[in-house]
């Protein structure tokens, strides 16, 4: 039980970092346009959207590898500690406000996550 619930959070955090560096490829570049030029220049030769494009499809992988492993019923609800790797994410990288309903939200979630894994 102890490696299946690190090894779904390895891939969560995959997946959330993968999300944080497409986020940080879009903060700086300017207006989405449909042109050769743009998608060239600022989508495919942003080196942050490459890292995210590269950590997203490696936890999918990883996600078919765990999927093959495990039940189902156990490691697919603790994907949802996505939404606080997120939230943490929002907070520590992109200085976001964070209210007490969202925490608890979280705290909730991370609750649910506990309760999965011991069954």
């Amino acid at each position: 039980m102890v490696t299946m619930i690190l090894m779904m959070l390895l891939q969560t955090a995959m997946l959330v970092f993968g999300q944080v560096f497409l986020k940080l490829g879009m903060r700086d570049m300017p207006a989405w346009q449909w042109t050769g030029s743009f998608i060239w220049h600022q989508v495919i030769l942003n080196a942050w959207l490459l890292i995210g494009v590269v950590l997203l499809i490696a936890a999918n992988l990883f996600w078919l590898w765990l999927l093959d492993k495990y039940p189902f019923s156990q490691i697919y609800p603790l994907t949802s500690l996505g939404f606080v790797f997120g939230m943490l994410s929002g907070v520590f990288i992109f200085h976001e406000t964070v209210g007490i309903m969202q925490w608890v939200g979280v705290t909730m979630v991370m609750l649910g996550c506990y309760f999965i894994a011991k069954a």
